[in-house]
């Protein structure tokens, strides 16, 4: 198997961080654990069995059929109360290991021997595999704070990041509980004090440790979210991650631009993904200890050699057997440890680059003449890539500011972590140190800031003061490029008239054309003067699903494309994510997300984007701002490309019962 170079490394020096999710579980025994449907399906069948009214039981198969198994969830909670709630899921998920379980896959996992194993699971079914793995849960602040120091490949720890079923106050269940531990966005600090260390570790963690995903299927908006933060943190300069999956469940291309994550295919689930996270085993630690009744007689002299190079990959004490590693092996493995095997070529993070000289120059004039301008696209449309061209072209006199999204963060923590390796504690101190460093390099200085999250009142604070700064006598000349989407075009409509972002100049930047496809193409030897106008259309000059489709593999042609990206957590999680963030707020009715998608897709016309000036409350702003829409020649509000069009049809397909 060919296994990427890096991932071997790292578990060899013990680093991979396996990321388990259900279907790990489901594939010890089939039946013994539902999936996250049939578990709501069952739920439904109880509310119907405790006399629940019809109407409440429609509406939970509803979410459930379309998906909204969040929703789902937490219905069920508010209708069924604590008690019985807590009692349906103990019965569903707390049993008892069966003497017919296969755990090939599980053993294997722990053959890796991480120091700390991270699952979205409930169930026991990890500890099964190890025994004398450490659980631990969000809540367990001192427990996870010991885990860098203390977990090893001895003694590791088994952190069940959505909570454990002995422990049912610790489930991460519904909506609301995931909103507790991860956010969404859009709350004010003070308002997750219970998981905040859980969540600062995780993104700490994701930063830091090459993740392996194994039984995941990069549905959980959620905890995609917070791959995104961290990558938008480190500009993707993190270590990468890595994903195994079956064949043909998801796109190479759907994973790497987006989320720094490296698609392993295996054939098919059970003993093929067992005998890959082997083979993945051996690659670092070499070929495990051969049972004496199965060793071939070998010379004096080649045994002794064996032991000598064996010696660094001594089995660890209670350490499973790779189950699969069969007699017939052991007879043809070498002794020493196995080579590393050569990966393909790595994969590019950025698509090549494409010129857009004559924006660069506009956006540099605005900035030279006015100081301010705000940069909005839709997420992952181009505000950031562009934003460091026009950066370029100040040299070294550019500071960064990148907000933390921490929850509950003090004023000291969040000038801690927006100014790189500058320890400040404060909002004056922070000033001072930009003042400092403008006057270190002289004459005009640039203040690039990405605002995609953070505390709503710390920003504000920090509006202040850039205000201030840019406006007290001093021997430079300060500009500020702000780069993002939604929230950052927020900033134009909210900000109080002391801040640095009001009435601050804007700018769109522009999806990409067909001229600039075809330069990307070419790039990418991918033969644009043929394929440009396909990939075009079918991305509607989206960066974000352009790299998608660049990074990824399949034809070109504009049916392909669309037809691939129509079922991409690219289109479809972000759809998602809009339609849930209705009902979290309360738009209803021509307020919502849902009535502009059916609209369109009924061929009526909606708000123009244009009047509305990115208001961010209105749906068409919200949906533009998703990828999901655009503004045409004629000035209209169309969706996207024909891959959006195919995917709403899909989610919208079933109506709310709901008046």
């Amino acid at each position: 198997m060919n296994l990427p170079r890096e991932l071997v490394e790292a578990v060899r020096r013990n680093q991979v961080v396996p990321f388990v999710g259900a279907g790990v579980s489901m594939g010890v025994k089939r039946g013994l654990f539902p999936s996250w449907k049939q578990l709501l399906e069952a739920l439904a069948d109880r509310l119907a069995q405790e006399s629940l009214p019809e109407t409440v039981v429609a509406e939970v198969r509803q979410r459930i059929a379309g998906g909204d198994f969040l929703t789902a969830a937490e219905l069920g909670f508010k209708e069924l109360g604590a008690f019985r709630f807590n009692r349906f899921l103990r019965e569903a998920l707390r049993v008892s290991q069966p003497a017919d379980a296969d755990l090939s896959v599980v053993r294997a996992l722990w053959a890796l021997r991480p120091e700390v194993m991270l699952t979205t699971n409930y169930d026991d079914v990890l500890l099964w595999g190890r025994e004398g793995a450490e659980p631990i849960s969000n809540d367990q602040e001192d427990e996870l704070n010991l885990m860098d120091a203390e977990a090893s490949p001895v003694a590791p720890r088994l952190w069940y990041l959505h909570g454990t079923i002995h422990r049912l106050s610790t489930l991460i269940l519904g909506g609301a509980d995931y909103s507790r531990l991860y956010g969404d966005g859009t709350q004010q600090e003070g308002r997750y004090s219970h998981y905040t260390h859980a969540l600062v570790r995780l993104r700490e963690w994701i930063r830091s440790k090459p993740f392996l995903y194994v039984g995941f299927s990069f549905s959980d908006a959620y905890v995609l979210k917070q791959i995104e933060h961290v990558l938008g943190i480190t500009k993707g300069r993190q270590v990468p991650s890595f994903a195994l999956m079956k064949k043909g469940s998801i796109e190479r291309g759907a994973l790497w631009p987006r989320y720094n994550i490296q698609l392993i295919e295996y054939e098919d689930h059970g003993p093929p993904l067992a005998a890959c996270l082997n083979a993945l085993s051996r690659a670092a630690f070499g070929a495990p200890p051969v049972p004496e009744a199965h060793r071939v007689p070998m010379p004096a002299s080649a045994g002794a050699a064996s032991t000598n190079s064996f010696r660094s990959s001594t089995p660890i004490p209670g350490a499973p057997v790779l189950e699969s590693f069969s007699a017939e092996d052991a007879s043809t493995a070498p002794a020493a440890p196995t080579p590393v095997p050569q990966s393909p070529p790595p994969i590019p993070l950025e698509p090549p680059h494409v010129s857009r000289v004559a924006l660069e120059l506009e956006y540099t004039r605005i900035l030279q003449s006015q100081h301010r301008l705000v940069l909005l696209t839709p997420e992952e449309g181009g505000a950031r890539s562009i934003a460091h061209r026009v950066a370029m072209s100040y040299g070294e006199r550019v500071t960064r500011l990148e907000p933390p999204n921490l929850p509950d963060c003090t004023e000291a923590d969040y000038c801690r972590a927006i100014v790189a390796g500058a320890n400040l504690t404060s909002f004056d101190a922070l000033v001072e140190h930009l003042r400092k460093r403008a006057e270190a390099f002289g004459r005009e200085h640039l203040l690039v800031l990405r605002y995609e999250w953070g505390p709503l009142g710390h920003l504000e604070t920090l509006g202040k003061h850039l205000r201030r700064l840019m406006e007290e006598p001093s021997k430079v000349a300060f500009h500020l490029l702000v780069a993002g989407g939604e929230r950052a075009a927020w900033l134009l409509h909210n900000a109080p008239e002391s801040s640095v972002y009001k009435d601050a100049p804007r700018r769109e930047v522009p999806d990409f054309t067909v001229d600039e496809v075809r330069e990307l193409l070419d790039g990418a030897s991918l033969n644009g003067k043929r394929w440009a106008g396909d990939v075009h259309e079918a991305t509607g000059g989206h960066l974000g699903l352009l790299k998608e489709v660049l990074l990824g593999a399949g034809a070109l042609d504009r049916d392909s494309v669309t037809a691939r990206l129509a079922r991409s957590p690219s289109v479809r999680g972000v759809l998602q994510e809009r339609l849930l963030e209705d009902e979290r707020h309360g738009y209803v009715g021509n307020r919502s997300c849902r009535f502009v998608l059916e609209e369109l897709l009924a061929g009526r016309p909606v708000a123009a984007l244009g009047p509305l000036e990115h208001r961010t409350e209105h749906p068409e702003v919200r949906l533009y701002f998703a990828g999901l829409v655009r503004g045409d020649a004629e000035g209209k509000t169309v969706l996207r490309c024909r891959a959006v069009e195919l995917a709403a049809r899909d989610v919208l397909a079933r109506k709310d019962v709901r008046p």
